[in-house]
């Protein structure tokens, strides 16, 4: 992957109005190709090569006391439907305080898209899962990164795009060789139309999700953990109680009108064709825009969703996250 344009800057330009336009660090924004994709199958062998290319672009965020002779560890963040908010940001703060290089990935912002949430649609979850992938094959080679320990992160959609990540098949038909993550931290992540073939990258993989989360449901991210741990993986997960969706996030609980609730979903993921499919009704199809809302709605639910803040939790996954970084430096 080659880079496109390549620019230090000390104030951002073209990025989400959430994040900080005058940090006091060095950061560097980063342009380069990736894909529009529909249909999940639409990832692997030559049909990624009939997808529409794109020019995207990214903000590392360096540490404080940056030394450009030394390499760091790297993570590599997306954020969720509504773009970057300020509670992303505190963990993308933390995460640098650690002495860790940061690249936050903007897979909305270099399309022009504003949110997914009631759509998923105008930017599909396969698109932020490609991107990912991307990232990594872009900054596997750069110097001033530890290819040993670089990381993906994300929330809600970005915590899917994290999670799949992992999943053995794509790395095959993404990565380029030797190419990998060295672990997964996941917020809330949609554990849904999971592959019916476990075949998961057994390095770290942590998950932090409330017990009530009805955007995201937990159960499903509680079975995989349960079944990576069963074939000598390392995944844990951090379950907060009478938590709902963004639990640590600024704003008070609240209804989400427009969100779907896949709590009655149970889609797959087909590990010979790579299509999602609804075991309980093969003739869904999520590769046609018109026909995957219509499978969408066959299981998901609009006017249930509840989101934001715990009070008692709001600052626990930060606090886990403390303990788990030195680990990984």
């Amino acid at each position: 992957m080659k880079i496109l344009l390549l620019i230090i800057l000390l104030v951002i330009s073209g990025c989400s109005e959430h994040i900080d336009e005058s940090p006091t660090y060095l950061t560097e924004k980063v342009l380069y190709s990736s894909k529009n994709i529909l249909g999940f199958e639409n990832i692997f062998n030559d049909e990624q090569d009939l997808q529409e290319n794109v020019e995207i672009f990214g903000i590392m965020h360096f540490p404080d006391n940056y030394d450009s002779s030394q390499q760091y560890p790297l993570v590599i963040a997306s954020h969720g439907s509504y773009n970057w908010r300020s509670h992303h940001l505190k963990y993308l703060e933390q995460i640098r305080k650690a002495n860790f290089i940061v690249f936050a990935m903007h897979p909305f912002d270099s399309r022009n898209v504003k949110s997914t949430v009631g759509n998923q649609i105008n930017l599909t979850s396969e698109t932020v899962i490609y991107d990912m992938a991307m990232t990594l094959n872009l900054l596997w080679e750069d110097p001033r990164i530890d290819n040993q320990k670089i990381y993906a992160a994300g929330w809600s959609l970005g915590g899917t795009a994290t999670l799949f990540n992992a999943w053995l098949p794509l790395q095959d038909a993404l990565n380029k060789p030797g190419v990998s993550f060295a672990g997964y931290l996941m917020w809330y992540p949609g554990c849904l139309a999971l592959p019916d073939l476990n075949s998961w990258d057994k390095d770290l993989m942590q998950i932090y999700i409330g017990e009530e989360d009805n955007w995201t449901p937990p159960q499903p991210c509680k079975d995989l953990v349960q079944q990576i741990n069963s074939e000598g993986g390392n995944a844990n997960i951090e379950l907060y109680p009478n938590s709902f969706h963004s639990f640590d996030g600024p704003m008070p609980l609240r209804l989400i009108p427009d969100a779907y609730s896949w709590a009655n979903c149970k889609l797959k993921l087909s590990a010979e064709t790579k299509k999602v499919y609804d075991p309980n009704n093969k003739l869904l199809d999520f590769s046609d825009p018109k026909l995957r809302r219509q499978a969408y709605e066959s299981c998901a639910t609009k006017g249930e969703v509840m989101a934001g803040a715990n009070p008692e939790y709001k600052n626990a996954a930060h606090e886990h996250l403390a303990t788990l970084l030195p680990r990984l430096d």
